[in-house]
């Protein structure tokens, strides 16, 4: 991770043209300069100068970005705003060891002890052996859910899994600016790749997808949907079903989803309003702006009612989390490989 004054020249060629203001959820809600991209350079600007200290307040905006990316892809500087706020709250977290106890306790008893415990009523299964082999990197979702349904779909490509035990991606870390862990399981994980010597990594979560695609470029990182499109698997399900989808932020490959959802027999997939707007989950940071999140979640919520589904498909741990905490009862919300797994493999 680099420091925030490495970022200097790309925080001075923000044009403060505003464009990051129609696309900012947090923005929509709260109308706030200090919650956008731009708002958060010119704060930034004054850090790197000396002129503003990286306190309390700062960082409370710096946790209502939602690291959605938004901004960036519409950006038209090209800044990438995820990495330089990640930056800004490393430097915040090496100086205030209030956050270095919610990073340990976040690692402690949430990706470790809760991960362990519920990766006891997970689902795995071996895989059929191919001369194709992947290796599956699951995250916390893989632990908590098991391998089952990325198997099943696999192999039914011809396409052998391989499972090793790996942490967590270290998403989480990384947006609180807690380096050193983030740092720790990026070790861990191409650690466990050279022991297996394997270059093709297949992932089911855009959060996880988009992490360790930074890692390294010598590995292939692809979602479990380009591996569907690869072998064009035709799938049916057992019965019609309506859904929706909602795209996750850091899902790159939509046009694939999008192919399956429109091409599997007896799936009809309607396309909901704002189908590709963050769900306003990112890490346990948000809890205490609760006030402001319970509106994005409210939006979401009644952009599902109105597209007439059940059954809300998603393809991230957080989303699925997010999307299913303010349900209430009214749709269930599925990850899109254990549904297809499910449903029609």
């Amino acid at each position: 991770m680099k420091h925030l004054a490495e970022y200097k020249e790309e925080i001075h060629s923000c044009s403060k043209c505003g464009l990051c203001q129609s696309v900012c959820p947090v923005y929509k809600i709260t109308g706030n300069d200090c919650t956008v991209s731009r708002g958060l350079f010119i704060m930034l600007k004054g850090v790197i100068k000396g002129d503003l200290k990286m306190s309390k307040n700062l960082n409370r905006y710096l946790d209502l970005c939602l690291k959605c990316g938004a901004c960036s892809k519409f950006c038209p500087s090209d800044i990438d705003v995820v990495d330089i706020i990640a930056s800004a709250k490393a430097e915040y977290f090496k100086s205030h060891f209030f956050e270095k106890i919610i990073s340990f306790v976040q690692k402690i008893f949430f990706f470790q002890a809760a991960v362990s415990f519920l990766r006891l009523f997970s689902h795995n299964m071996q895989s059929k052996k191919f001369e194709k082999k992947v290796i599956y990197f699951g995250g916390c979702s893989g632990k908590i859910k098991g391998n089952r349904a990325v198997v099943k779909i696999l192999n039914s490509c011809g396409i052998e899994v391989i499972t090793p035990d790996f942490k967590c991606c270290g998403i989480p870390f990384y947006v609180r600016g807690d380096s050193d862990n983030f740092d720790e399981y990026k070790k861990s994980y191409l650690e466990i790749m050279q022991k297996y010597g394997i270059t093709d990594v297949v992932t089911t979560c855009a959060s996880c997808e988009k992490t360790i695609k930074s890692f390294s470029s010598d590995i292939n990182v692809k979602n479990i949907f380009e591996y569907l499109r690869e072998n064009n698997l035709k799938l049916k399900l057992k019965k019609k079903t309506k859904v929706t989808f909602h795209k996750p932020c850091n899902i790159d490959n939509y046009d694939d989803i999008k192919l399956i959802l429109e091409n599997t027999d007896n799936l009809e997939y309607t396309e909901m309003e704002g189908f590709d707007e963050c769900c306003g989950l990112n890490g346990i940071s948000k809890l205490r702006e609760y006030k402001i999140m319970s509106k994005i979640f409210k939006r979401k919520y009644e952009n599902i009612r109105k597209s007439g589904c059940k059954t809300v498909l998603t393809s991230c741990l957080g989303c699925e989390a997010a999307l299913s905490f303010y349900s209430f009862g009214k749709y269930q919300v599925r990850d899109f490989t254990e549904f297809l797994a499910e449903n029609a493999i």
